[in-house]
């Protein structure tokens, strides 16, 4: 005991500066520690990475009417799929809606989904309404639509599995969440609409 108060009282200088700096470093670290954490309450942002799968769409089908609004996109994102999509935004609740909304609107989106069905609009117009899961309790994919273009939709099975491309318009997280596409491409058939070997890139 004697000689650990002698080594104290022969080096109570060095002690003293590293007690010092071992107390500063903490301080530095805490504080770095403290910020971040802050920040992350404050705005517990998720970075939207969505999967760049690079999707080249087949070219229109025999005898398939085409018009302006069809096959203006050739690249599409398969991810984030839409239950995805909704989980990253129930991560930025604490932010403002229209801020939400503008880290997803116009994101080219091409995402299987189940006809559900059709319905008229307050500018009559045409909507069709699609369910990401076949129970029909999964995320809603809404979209007006032409009737001319997609006549098939008319005469199309409650729960046939089609295909849908276009860009994301809104979010709405209510419910289950109902996402609105500005539609560019459907395709009536459960086969993915793109090459067997789509080139994979990351943003």
């Amino acid at each position: 005991m004697s000689s650990v108060i002698e080594f104290i009282k022969k080096y109570k200088e060095r002690l003293s500066l590293f007690g010092l700096g071992l107390a500063f470093i903490v301080f530095i670290v805490g504080g770095i520690y403290l910020q971040k954490a802050n920040k992350r309450e404050k705005e517990p942002l998720v970075v939207v990475s969505p999967k760049s799968v690079k999707l080249q769409i087949k070219q229109e089908e025999k005898g398939q009417k085409k018009t302006e609004d069809t096959g203006t996109n050739s690249t599409y994102f398969l991810k984030p799929s839409p239950e995805e999509l909704l989980e990253q935004l129930a991560s930025m609740e604490n932010l403002n809606e229209d801020v939400i909304n503008s880290k997803f609107a116009h994101l080219p989106v091409l995402w299987p989904a189940y006809f559900f069905t059709l319905r008229q609009t307050e500018n009559g117009r045409t909507s069709v309404l699609l369910d990401v899961s076949e129970d029909g309790f999964g995320v809603v994919i809404e979209s007006e639509v032409d009737l001319t273009v997609y006549p098939q939709l008319q005469e199309l099975p409650s729960g046939k599995k089609i295909w849908i491309g276009g860009e994301i318009l809104a979010v709405d997280r209510a419910g289950t969440g109902t996402i609105y596409l500005k539609t560019e491409q459907l395709r009536f058939s459960a086969e993915a609409p793109f090459a067997q070997n789509p080139e994979e890139t990351k943003n």
